[in-house]
């Protein structure tokens, strides 16, 4: 079997292009969708007006109306107008929303013969939007196989001949995801569709969404697989959909509001030497001070010092030019995230339905009672914080405790002293030459 080679992007042959003028959403909606048709070799724009936002919103509606113009009463899912819609509705690409991921796919589908929809998750949906298009439509078939691509940093769709590219998905993503991207950060402004080799034999063959998971260094996938429409993607020798995207900062801002007072603790920790200085601008820096990237930021000054200290808020508010009030909305939303000190040894217990009914709540009393502390709070020698959680996962060996990273199943009120003595950390110290003290938030 021949390796296909991988083509870089300036060794490509480009069927054909066109520019696109770039555009700002007006209250959700771009006002326009994509056409690609790679049998006639056109990308059009179709015009998103307000009677079509009133009575079809976004997703499956726009999906639908849009196919509607496209077939007719003869339409098979393998004819050549039978489209492949893609769209989110005008939430869609917004960081500010559970959901707000979603695209939507819909086409003829090769299993039915009927309008087939599915929904995926991963960047796809907010890219398009980003992009400056509410949906997209991909018609025709193909005279030869095709990549087409959708770069919103330079405002151009093309279309490359991709005779000696990969098929399977998980080889495809990650050759296109790198090639597409200036450098490793920007890979996870990369989306790729793809269907895989299986779809060229069966009529269920599904759509691979493909988002960069920076933290394994691989593309993780998503899928849209009800109804055949990797198929269809497949016959029209399309393999793959790349969109490049405009890198967002976060889609709502706070500048300072109620909430943010109420929720800031009384007491934060101040930490002051230029040590901890140049090590939180490293931590920065490995960010590209992206302000897209502040989670990221916190969640590693959260591993080097056990929690955010206030002067890694102000760095990060200087670096980011990210409002403060932000910041503390996601320091205190994730639980995983303290804005004190937190022991060198995180004890967890489990109050879940099943833990609860096997005492959890005397292993508890018993942890609080030998730790000399209540829930939630730290030993004075900072090795131990106490926590009471709403599952561990284990629910055959309930009750669970979590010492550290090692989970206990089983457990009885009359063994904590032993575990913890079993499990026992040093406690940590501040960074040498660092003072550390508690002050008065205002």
């Amino acid at each position: 079997m021949a390796i296909p080679r991988r083509c870089r992007v300036h060794e490509r042959k480009i069927l054909f292009e066109t520019r696109y003028e770039l555009r700002d959403l007006d209250r959700g909606y771009a006002n326009r969708a994509l056409r690609v048709d790679v049998s006639a070799r056109t990308v059009t724009e179709v015009p998103v007006d307000d009677r079509m936002k009133q009575l079809w919103t976004g997703g499956k509606g726009f999906d639908l109306w849009l196919t509607f113009r496209e077939i007719n009463k003869n339409t098979k899912w393998d004819s050549p107008e039978n489209p492949i819609c893609f769209s989110a509705g005008p939430l869609g690409g917004t960081t500010s929303f559970p959901g707000a991921g979603k695209t939507i796919v819909t086409a003829v589908s090769p299993m039915t013969q009927s309008m087939m929809d599915c929904n995926v998750g991963g960047y796809f949906g907010p890219f398009l939007k980003f992009a400056g298009f509410d949906a997209m439509m991909l018609t025709g078939i193909s005279d030869t196989e095709c990549i087409i691509v959708i770069d919103s940093v330079e405002g151009l769709v093309r279309v490359y001949d991709a005779t000696d590219d990969a098929v399977d998905s998980h080889i495809l993503a990650e050759e296109l995801t790198g090639q597409f991207a200036r450098n490793e950060i920007e890979k996870r402004n990369i989306a790729v569709v793809s269907a895989g080799t299986a779809a060229n034999f069966v009529r269920m063959g599904m759509l691979n969404f493909s988002f960069y998971d920076w933290r394994r260094g691989v593309c993780r996938f998503k899928q849209a697989a009800r109804g055949g429409i990797g198929t269809v993607f497949r016959h029209k020798k399309i393999k793959a959909l790349v969109l490049r995207s405009r890198s967002m900062t976060p889609a709502w801002r706070v500048e300072e509001n109620l909430v943010a007072a109420r929720i800031t603790p009384k007491k934060l920790t101040r930490m002051e030497c230029p040590t901890v200085r140049e090590e939180l601008d490293r931590i920065i820096d490995r960010w590209h001070a992206d302000p897209e990237y502040v989670i990221e930021m916190m969640q590693d000054i959260q591993e080097r010092f056990r929690h955010i200290p206030k002067v890694a808020l102000d760095q990060i508010q200087h670096r980011t030019r990210t409002p403060l009030a932000h910041l503390y909305h996601i320091a205190t939303f994730y639980k995983s995230f303290s804005l004190e000190p937190r022991g060198e040894t995180i004890v967890q217990v489990c109050m879940g339905t099943a833990c609860h009914v096997k005492g959890a709540a005397n292993i508890l009393d018993s942890f609080e009672r030998v730790l000399g502390i209540p829930t939630g709070g730290t030993t004075a020698d900072g090795k131990y914080s106490l926590e009471a959680v709403a599952c561990l996962g284990a629910c055959s060996i309930a009750p669970v405790v979590r010492i550290g990273e090692e989970i206990m199943g089983n457990v009885e009120s009359r063994q904590v002293e032993k575990l913890l003595k079993q499990y026992a950390a040093p406690g940590a110290a501040a960074p040498a030459g660092c003072s550390e003290e508690e002050v008065d938030h205002d």
